[in-house]
């Protein structure tokens, strides 16, 4: 499946590198074309692989394929302003571009909760079906972004299932009554329904957060950028399965309208193709270094593995299904977006699942 996901890229390269008559590493005399320069804001830290990985290899290829003529200037979490500011900070043109998880902001429209596949109990597994997902219901989003001024270019990367680390054992779905959890966007209405608090922190809050007890547990990333982070030095146990979120987006791409508009079509390809690009890289640099991730956190003596019992298990699943129903209450494009998962659930064979959210055969 990823052979010919690289194959199809490469093909897509080639051919809108001719079609807009661009080559890679062209110099453009000054002068003669205009060069349009963005500043582009995510949610992820440098010097981690969910930013070093993927934002920094999407600004090169966009400058490589464009010939200069575009030229992004990328920023990490927090350093421009806060990254829960994001939103607002695109939609005036504060920065062109931004590659960010939609759960920071759901106050703008609870669909947003939902983005990028977010969804607890999430039966849907692996890279092709996650993107298969995502470009179905991707119209969804748009209208929603649309409708706020903001554009969507959709899903940016892969993102394999997070991990919740903490500092106290749960062993059943009762331990979670009374914990806070860092946790972020659905994930955050998903504890509370199990009976914890959820605690919101940006990615550089979490290792101090679990340090000094703010939280008992934290959902986040994977084990590979986890560990970057080195949350592996302060997290006793690994409770397992995280149900908070299955595979999904880390990132979806939103772009300021005006910055869009103003570009020529040639240059608003490249950045979709390098944005394609990107989503394959990420099922390599987050989908496999995360599983060799696992098996250094697991021979680390200091971490406890947690498997909860599969009837806990199926007892959190279903709180999932229930807060997805009553995602159908919130708004419009929240109702829109949980009937048409349902549809696509049954469509991939996930017909129990489907049926639990209001799909009928």
């Amino acid at each position: 499946m990823l052979n010919k996901s690289l194959s199809f890229i490469s093909l897509l390269l080639i051919f809108l590198m001719i079609l807009s008559g661009c080559q890679l590493n062209q110099t453009i005399p000054k002068g003669e074309q205009r060069v349009y320069k963005w500043r582009m804001v995510t949610h992820q830290i440098p010097g981690t692989a969910r930013y070093d990985g993927t934002i920094l290899p999407f600004v090169k290829a966009v400058e490589e394929m464009s010939g200069g003529r575009l030229v992004i200037e990328p920023f990490g979490a927090n350093i421009l302003f806060p990254t829960n500011e994001t939103f607002d900070m695109v939609k005036n043109g504060v920065v062109d571009l931004a590659a960010v998880y939609t759960g920071f902001w759901t106050g703008k429209d609870p669909v947003f909760a939902l983005g990028g596949g977010t969804i607890p109990g999430d039966p849907i597994s692996g890279f092709e079906e996650h993107f298969y997902r995502s470009e179905k219901l991707q119209p969804i989003m748009d209208k929603a972004y649309e409708k706020h001024g903001i554009n969507s270019l959709g899903a940016f990367d892969y993102a394999p299932e997070e991990i919740l680390m903490s500092q106290v054992p749960i062993r059943s779905a009762d331990d979670f009554k009374g914990k806070n959890i860092r946790a972020a966007g659905v994930a955050s209405l998903f504890y509370g329904k199990l009976g914890a608090s959820a605690i919101s922190l940006s990615a550089p809050e979490i290792y101090t957060g679990l340090q000094l007890g703010t939280v008992d547990a934290a959902e986040f990333n994977d084990y590979l950028v986890n560990g970057e982070m080195g949350l592996n030095e302060i997290s006793e146990y690994i409770i397992e399965p995280a149900l908070h979120v299955g595979p999904s987006s880390d990132k979806e791409l939103i772009v300021n309208p005006k910055s869009w508009e103003e570009l020529p079509d040639d240059l608003k390809a490249i950045v979709q193709v390098a944005r394609d690009k990107v989503r394959y890289q990420s099922a390599i640099a987050y989908g496999v270094e995360s599983s060799k991730a696992k098996t250094e956190w697991m021979t680390n003596p200091d971490i406890e593995f947690i498997q909860l019992p599969e009837e806990d298990i199926e007892e959190m699943r279903e709180k999932g299904f229930e807060m997805l129903n009553d995602y159908k209450e919130k708004s419009e494009a929240s109702k829109e977006y949980v009937e048409q998962y349902a549809d696509l659930l049954a469509e991939l064979g996930y017909i129990e699942q489907a049926k639990k959210i209001g799909y009928k055969e």
